[in-house]
């Protein structure tokens, strides 16, 4: 295992950033067509280890519905369960980007490569987008990257006398992603900022201006300073899922299970990792059998969106769930799972087989 080494002759991090190829896809009878991307995707900026017996790619098939929305995301990776480190927000991520809307289409494919800098060395934004949404702390080398020559913002921080806030309400929704804007600006002898500019966000222009009027409206302790950052950030809004069929739609002929389970141990519903934070909500069709004994076996996924990390979920619920002993056994049971969100950044799992 080789970890690389910095300057100071110690083990160093690098500041991670997942890179999309370009989206292609085969069905259609048009061939392989690549993709206009209309809202690309932005896993989250980490900090990683430079391990070079880590693998740092994930490929993920999928089709695209009418709307240019992704869906059946799907990861491919040589081995079932192959753990990529530090991708857990790539397929959330790309869950919430968009492409130009057109006839459905089947086949697709994308891959993600992590790209790792020296922090020092990093883009400027990307820096800054790692301190509006940390993944690990925040290292040293992070604030000696966005503290420039003559910057003393920080020696100490001025003391905030107002701090004035973006009214969130009125700016654009984003459905799936949080938007962010880092503004710096200079602070006069009277306390006041000036030299106002936007450096570094999501690309969302109404957040941009909004951001720059609330750091203008701000007020500080008296003493000129230069240098000085903040950013305001809005959380994602909910992004729902495709409408998810009955159960009764998929539900196999032969089957002997009751519509009505008794539960002995209630299954119990945990949001799939790094889709609460974004927002996403998303559906399972589990199929699966009982043992005379109660416990459940044979479970698959039969479908699943906008992701199978929603199947990967359901199914792990099932597997831990017991019907009361004592019904003979049973074939062919089928239940729907509804992952829903009551408000942003508030997850809950409704619809749950009861």
């Amino acid at each position: 295992m080789r970890v690389r080494i910095g300057p100071t002759g110690r083990p160093e991090q690098q500041l991670l950033r997942w890179m999309a190829s370009p989206v292609l896809c085969s069905g259609g009878g048009a061939g392989v067509t690549a993709q206009q991307v209309v809202r690309a995707p932005d896993p989250q900026v980490g900090l990683a280890w430079d391990i070079a017996s880590q693998r740092r790619t994930m490929t993920l098939d999928f089709r695209i519905d009418a709307t240019g929305r992704p869906l059946s995301i799907v990861r491919r990776t040589p081995a079932e369960n192959a753990y990529v480190p530090d991708a857990q927000d790539v397929v959330p991520a790309f869950a919430a980007s968009r492409f130009a809307p057109g006839p459905e289409r089947t086949g697709c494919t994308v891959t993600f490569t992590a790209n790792l800098t020296p922090i020092a060395a990093a883009p400027l934004a990307d820096v800054m987008a790692y301190t509006v949404f940390p993944t690990s702390g925040r290292a040293k080398a992070i604030a000696d990257r966005l503290r420039m020559p003559g910057d003393d913002c920080a020696d100490p921080e001025p003391a905030v006398l107002l701090r004035a806030f973006p009214d969130f309400k009125r700016l654009p929704d984003q459905p799936g992603y949080p938007s962010w804007s880092m503004v710096g600006y200079d602070i006069d002898r009277s306390g006041k900022p000036t030299r106002l500019r936007a450096l570094a966000g999501s690309g969302t222009p109404a957040l941009d201006v909004a951001a720059r009027k609330a750091v203008a409206a701000s007020r500080f302790e008296r003493g000129a300073r230069a240098g000085c950052l903040y950013f305001y950030y809005k959380r994602g809004t909910i992004l729902p899922p495709p409408p998810a069929p009955e159960e009764d739609a998929l539900r196999p002929a032969a089957a002997t299970c009751p519509r009505d389970h008794v539960w002995d141990r209630k299954p119990v519903l945990t949001y799939p990792s790094g889709y609460s934070r974004r927002s996403i909500e998303g559906w399972a069709i589990v199929a699966y059998d009982v043992a005379p004994w109660g416990q459940t076996g044979n479970v698959r996924i039969l479908q699943a969106e906008p992701t199978a990390e929603f199947g990967d979920a359901a199914t792990a619920m099932i597997r831990n769930a017991t019907f009361r002993a004592g019904g003979g056994g049973y074939v062919g049971c089928i239940d729907r799972v509804l992952y829903r969100i009551r408000r942003p950044g508030t997850p809950t799992a409704e619809s749950a087989p009861d």
